[in-house]
């Protein structure tokens, strides 16, 4: 450049230009960060009221057409296992002990049936497997002749098909939304003899006995079922759920073991002990009136007979947070537990907008 002085002042002045468009940039930035907090704001709103919502204790869904009718368990705490003075107790249903379910689940209103399992199959799903129901009836009676590993293909399937966690419940899982809230041995009531059974579950009672007289001590009223009776045929406990005791015994995910010592008390599945053997629970349909009992478990080779079905458990996603949230200083101050809509969660609770990347200037001379 010929002009020095010139040459000075031009860059002078770019800077000062630069400058004051940075100036106006952060003005905008903090606008636009304003903007975002507020938007991300709404959005956290709207995501909290759908999940509170889903996790309504009690509420019913179903995650697609052929899917089992789910409802939501709240989270509690309970004494699993029997006490010594119940009647009909085994001693491998103790020691009791306390578990406690932070979190609420979904279990499968009622045991999986025959229509359900049947379009797993026509889904390509469960192994192409269709067990066979002995002429008794499909549709809507419980699936039975189905083993251990086959209930983990299907809900395997159903994790699949729709992007959620399904499972089988576990032990504790399985006890607490059994009793439904109840302390008593069944959730009607401490009805050792079966007096009230024919209103409330399908075990060995008059109907069979009319069919069959050597099967020994029944319940002293008839249900009209010889064997296993349609979903939903018996009332529900207070959780919603029907046939939690009767109709089949139900596969659950943990490993047997004969005393509940080392058991977990945060109502996680017990991977270890005797895999060979996984444990069902419920009674089923042949069964006395002494096996109806929340408390009674068994083992099974992970085999195939007509006593036992299974009914599935769906982990909840966490909630987004546990209370509406607050402004301060262009955060979200709330006990998030993952990111949404554009800001990172950290474990102190405290959500942060991203602020825009700026590229650096690259200095370069023409």
């Amino acid at each position: 450049m010929k002009n020095p002085s010139l040459g000075r002042r031009l860059v002078r002045r770019g800077v000062f230009c630069l400058v004051l468009a940075a100036g106006s940039f952060g003005v905008a930035t903090a606008a636009s960060t304003d903007a975002l907090a507020a938007q991300g704001e709404g959005a956290l709103r709207e995501r909290a009221e759908r999940e509170q919502a889903l996790f309504k204790p009690g509420r019913a869904f179903r995650d697609c057409p052929e899917c089992p009718e789910m409802v939501v368990v709240p989270a509690g705490s309970f004494m699993m296992g029997s006490p010594h003075d119940e009647l009909g107790r085994y001693e491998y249903e103790g020691p009791r002990h306390r578990v406690t379910l932070s979190k609420p689940f979904a279990v499968g209103k009622y045991e999986v049936t025959f229509a359900e399992w049947d379009a797993c199959v026509a889904d390509g799903g469960c192994g192409g497997y269709r067990p066979d129901d002995y002429g008794w009836g499909r549709g809507r009676r419980p699936v039975f002749n189905v083993n251990w590993h086959a209930a983990q293909a299907y809900v395997n399937w159903l994790s699949k098909k729709t992007g959620k966690r399904y499972r089988l419940p576990s032990e504790a899982e399985w006890e607490y939304a059994a009793r439904g809230g109840t302390r008593a041995s069944r959730y009607w009531g401490d009805d050792a003899f079966g007096f009230a059974q024919c209103a409330h579950a399908n075990g060995a009672d008059g109907t069979q006995k009319a069919r069959n007289s050597k099967i020994g001590e029944v319940a002293p009223c008839r249900d009209g079922f010889v064997n296993t009776a349609p979903a939903g045929s018996f009332s529900a406990n207070a959780f919603g759920l029907h046939d939690v005791l009767g109709n089949v015994m139900e596969w659950v995910e943990d490993c047997w073991n004969e005393r509940y010592v080392g058991a977990p008390a945060d109502g996680s599945a017990w991977r270890s002990g005797d895999c060979s053997g996984r444990v069902v629970r419920g009674g089923s349909w042949v069964l006395k009136p002494w096996h109806l009992r929340s408390a009674f478990r068994f083992w099974s080779n992970a085999g195939r007979n007509t006593n036992v079905g299974f009914r599935v458990a769906r982990t909840l996603a966490p909630r987004i947070l546990t209370s509406l949230p607050r402004r301060s200083g262009g955060k979200i101050k709330a006990p998030l537990t993952r990111g949404v809509g554009g800001f990172t969660a950290r474990r102190d609770g405290e959500a942060v907008f991203p602020r825009p990347s700026i590229r650096p200037l690259r200095a370069y001379s023409g």
